[in-house]
């Protein structure tokens, strides 16, 4: 894509946001039939399994979504991206083939494991992981060419895909965890397919012959520690339900805390997934052909927008949260309540400081990440022996928060510091105080004492619209000329 014809940061937010809004609607369809169809047993095994699987995917990948994403050659020619196609995507997508295939007869060859993963639902989980790790491939090369519109595209369509096929096959065959891995699977191939299919359209070169194994290592020393640092991650956010059934003995208690994870997930991707991919892919083009100085002026004037987004996303956990996951789960899933509440304030907080901290990734400090991550995860265990036996699940839901705040502070210490940065000191203000106002309100009135749980959210957003959006917009001159101008310009490109 030309440079001249490059959206901004701007554009992709909002195709992200789009994405994301679409991605929720498909959980928002399918998190209430789901919760009613499966009991917490299930849901339990569902998170067992999910966990195990990202792990295994993650040391599968050898972190090659990540250096397809860094080392796209902005300023090669073809045979720069004759050498980017071999080393860089084919060599590490054959180790991927390699090493699932060596699962694979593991699996066979080990009854244990078999029983243990309730032999079919192993075998139908491993399988889909090669599609799974092929499509992730794809889509990292769809935002190292910065093409948002097919990237959310593709994650609108595996999510309802995944939707559809999950809930048919759980309503109608079995409501069980290896009838959601089944639907997954069909997904999965599906998706992989049509992905193959637009990358070979690209014209990207995969010959074995341009191999250069110096230009592989490269990309292995930059991406193995972050594939370290993803199984880090994902113990850090996955290691709770892990535990929870060893200490509890309960596989029930697992599922109380899946449910009110999986929401919460859900909940911060509208904030954190949009931004961070639109923010991560533009600022690598940006480092790489403008500069630190770019990257810094680009995150500043994010955050002066972002700081009222995320004040208003916690006001509405604060004051509506338990309203809104019971309106979705249902009364028999009230266990998982406070699950959700706390952990999707936590993934709100990680989101926004994640933008301010962020800067190790441009400057390829794949090893500074992962020990970072590695350090939380570790804590997140500590914590875990000590919290859970004490508090059952919410000791895991302290825990998880605990680590994050530790992982955070770790980022700030880290972050190169010329890539610092925090929301100017006026809008946090103000955002802080209209977002006080609000909780206060909600709270002393009790949302004036509307009773069922869908009119409380429509009366929280009834008083958010009144005290805090409009008057920050009053309040703040700079951010209604912002998205004045952000207005304009979206009339323009689509006028």
């Amino acid at each position: 894509m030309a440079e001249a014809t490059r959206p901004g940061i701007a554009t992709h937010f909002i195709r992200y946001s789009l994405g994301s809004v679409l991605v929720m609607l498909a959980g928002f369809v399918s998190f209430p039939v789901m919760a009613r169809l499966l009991n917490y047993t299930q849901y339990g095994l569902i998170g067992i399994f999910d966990s195990a699987l990202l792990i295994m995917a993650a040391v599968f990948k050898f972190g090659g979504q990540h250096t397809v994403l860094r080392f796209y050659p902005h300023r090669g020619g073809h045979g720069a991206m004759a050498d980017y196609g071999t080393n860089q995507i084919l060599i590490p997508f054959l180790a991927s083939c390699v090493l699932w295939i060596a699962a694979m007869v593991v699996f066979g060859l080990t009854p244990h494991l078999r029983s243990y993963a309730h032999d079919l639902t192993g075998w139908v989980a491993l399988a889909s992981l090669l599609p799974t790790i092929w499509a992730s491939m794809v889509i990292a090369l769809m935002m190292a060419q910065e093409r948002s519109e097919l990237n959310v595209l593709a994650n609108v369509a595996t999510r309802w895909l995944n939707a559809v096929a999950v809930l048919g096959i759980v309503y109608f065959v079995s409501r069980t965890a290896l009838g959601v891995y089944i639907a997954r699977l069909i997904v999965a191939m599906v998706m992989a397919l049509a992905l193959t299919v637009w990358f070979m359209r690209r014209g990207i070169p995969l010959r074995w012959r341009d191999r250069n194994w110096r230009q592989v290592f490269a990309g292995m020393r930059y991406g193995v520690p972050l594939m370290a640092n993803e199984i880090a991650a994902i113990l850090l956010v996955s290691v709770d339900r892990l535990m929870l059934e060893g200490l509890t003995g309960s596989t029930a208690s697992v599922g109380v805390y899946t449910v009110g994870a999986s929401l919460a997930m859900q909940i911060s991707t509208m904030l954190n997934a949009a931004l961070n991919l639109s923010y991560t892919q533009v600022s690598i083009r940006q480092f790489e052909t403008e500069g630190e100085a770019a990257v810094l002026r680009t995150k500043r004037r994010i955050l002066h927008m972002l700081v009222y987004a995320m004040v208003a996303m916690l006001v509405g956990l604060i004051a509506a949260g338990r309203d809104a996951f019971l309106w979705l789960s249902g009364p028999s899933k009230t266990a998982s309540t406070s699950v959700f509440v706390i952990l999707a304030v936590n993934f709100v907080l990680v989101g926004f400081f994640y933008l301010c901290t962020s800067g190790l990734q441009l400057y390829k400090r794949s090893m500074t990440i992962f020990m970072l991550t590695l350090m939380s995860a570790i804590v997140n265990i500590i914590l875990n022996f000590i919290l859970v036996p004490r508090y059952g699940v919410m000791g895991a839901v302290y825990a998880t928060f605990g680590s994050y705040i530790l992982l955070g502070i770790g980022n700030t210490i880290a972050c190169p510091r010329g890539l610092f940065a925090l929301p100017a000191w006026r809008p946090a203000v103000t955002a802080v105080g209209l977002g006080a106002l609000c909780v206060a309100v909600a709270r002393g009135t009790d949302l004036f004492g509307v009773g069922p749980h869908f009119a409380r959210l429509v009366v929280m957003a009834a008083l958010m619209l009144a005290l805090y959006v409009l008057p920050a917009l009053l309040l703040d001159r700079s951010l209604r000329d912002a998205l004045m101008q952000q207005f304009q310009r979206q009339r323009a490109r689509f006028g």
